[in-house]
């Protein structure tokens, strides 16, 4: 293992050295093959543990009727936030759902 991750490193460096960029010449900050220098968003935790109630089947996604069980205002906007129009959605499709977080109807559509 340790001789496999010496012959990885190796070899970056000698990718990094075949196309002219040194270490040195690199943003400290900024992973090899990365194209972003800013940090992934975070996640909203009170919107993830809402979507974790209402996945009924635990498959990461929502569909309309486990939405119906979780919240009918909610469910009503289903087809807005549906952006592929697969019948299901992703956290941040229904991340799209839920108002503002700082208004009192978030707090009451994110509720159990």
């Amino acid at each position: 293992m340790r001789r496999r991750s010496l012959w990885s490193v190796l070899a970056l460096l000698t990718a990094l050295a075949a196309i002219g960029i040194s270490a040195a010449e690199r943003a400290p900050d900024k992973a090899v093959g990365s194209t972003s220098l800013k940090p992934p968003a975070m996640l909203d935790t009170r919107a993830m543990n809402a979507m974790l109630r209402a996945d009924s089947d635990k498959d990461g996604t929502l569909t309309q009727q486990e939405l119906e069980q979780y919240d009918l205002t909610l469910a009503r906007r289903f087809g807005e936030a549906d952006s592929d129009n697969d019948g299901k959605l992703t956290f941040y499709e229904f991340e799209k759902l839920l108002p503002e977080a700082n208004s009192d109807r978030a707090t009451a559509a994110l509720r159990p």
